[in-house]
């Protein structure tokens, strides 16, 4: 009993090797670790996209790429009581971002959409609170979404 489920683990470890999956973080994703340059944020919110994308990407040493972004983040009301109070607001976020080379030519052009959420059932304080949080959360998501799909490029 004991050798037939050695067995189905050693054919099973054969086929997943055989597979061609490479692990996210191989020397070939390494290529653009501290090599791309994102562009300046404008706003608070823009500025933890960016320190977001930066703890995963790496901060710029010598700058290979540039990364442009436009983000776009639409407050919307998710729930309104009989008083017609909001207690409950979405916050839905786009970014369109574009990787450059050092020439200036596209290497990749995508979109990054996601949301959150916030409550509003709060004093005004614990409702920015919850709002800054929320907005925070949701930079957090774009960045990761950017960077997992920038480390899945092959520009070789």
């Amino acid at each position: 009993m004991w050798l037939s489920s050695r067995r189905g683990f050693l054919s099973a470890a054969l086929v997943l090797a055989g597979c061609g999956l490479t692990p996210v973080m191989e020397p070939r994703s390494q290529q653009l670790y501290k090599q791309v340059l994102v562009q300046a944020p404008v706003n608070r919110a823009e500025y933890e996209l960016v320190r977001n994308l930066e703890a995963q990407l790496g901060t710029t040493e010598s700058a290979r790429f540039s990364l442009r972004y436009e983000l776009k983040v639409t407050e919307n009301n998710i729930v309104v009581s009989t008083a017609q109070e909001i207690s409950r607001y979405s916050l839905i976020g786009e970014l369109e971002y574009s990787l450059l080379d050092s020439n200036g030519a596209t290497l990749s052009r995508q979109t990054a959409k996601s949301f959150t959420g916030y409550s509003a059932t709060g004093t005004t304080v614990a409702t920015q609170r919850a709002q800054r949080d929320a907005y925070d959360r949701l930079m957090v998501i774009l960045a990761e979404q950017v960077s997992s799909a920038l480390l899945a490029l092959d520009l070789s």
